[in-house]
């Protein structure tokens, strides 16, 4: 057995297990720093949104869970008592949660949506009065 190759060859050994140290230690250090970087407390949090239709003033009721900045369920119940604004609110209700699960709170900003231009408006308006609440 030759020392200088069996030396060299428990360098690299030595070299992958510090290496697989130190990459352990900067995840453990990213996801501390992720779990600090969380701007929000987990919980369930509801607001209702507000918006202004052609014929007034309206409303939409928007309950989201958050986990770490993420949105991990979210509801929406129509809030208005005009027959043609509830309508629109129940056909958007049915496709925001696609676009809102699983996104930082921060990036969710919902257009128009299910033929509703609209309630988005006052789907994100409650947003972000939940993330008023739930700011650290």
């Amino acid at each position: 057995m030759n020392p200088t190759k069996n030396s060299v060859h428990g360098s690299v050994r030595v070299a992958g297990v510090l290496a697989a140290v130190a990459t352990a230690g900067t995840l453990t250090t990213a996801l501390a720093a992720d779990a600090e970087a969380a701007n929000y407390r987990d919980g369930t949090y509801s607001a209702t949104g507000n918006y202004t239709r052609p014929g007034g003033p309206d409303k939409i009721n928007v309950t989201v869970t958050l986990k770490k900045n993420i949105v991990r369920s979210v509801r929406v119940t129509p809030g208005s008592s005009h027959p043609v604004a509830s309508r629109f609110q129940r056909l958007a209700a049915g496709s925001i949660a696609s676009q809102v699960v699983g996104k930082n709170i921060d990036s969710v900003n919902v257009g128009k949506t299910a033929g509703s231009s609209l309630t988005p408006k006052g789907f994100n308006n409650a947003i972000s009065k939940i993330k008023s609440q739930a700011r650290r």
